[in-house]
């Protein structure tokens, strides 16, 4: 993988890297990467799908309404915003 993939990757995750940072980081990715194409070759077919390894069921509480943020509240730390909304960059295509 090379550098400006990584940058690409840390820019949709909203990651600054410095260049000393990228060079430090860089074979990790490249670990990350194959240990992800290593999962990706396991053969799950009839494999039961699970959601809590240990058998602990969701524990599910009411719903309740209580106060909430303004919008101008909710807003106010985000790094960009766009007709009241937050504005995130496009990652998928």
């Amino acid at each position: 993988m090379n550098k400006e993939d990584i940058r690409h990757i840390a820019n949709i995750a909203q990651i600054d890297f410095s260049d000393e940072e990228l060079e430090k980081f860089a074979p990790n990715f490249d670990e990350i990467i194959e240990l992800v194409n290593k999962i990706k070759e396991v053969d799950t077919e009839g494999v039961e799908e699970v959601f809590q390894v240990n058998g602990t069921e969701n524990n599910i509480r009411e719903d309740k309404t209580g106060e909430s943020l303004s919008q101008e509240e909710a807003l106010e730390n985000a790094a960009t915003k766009k007709y009241g909304y937050f504005k995130l960059i496009k990652f998928v295509e």
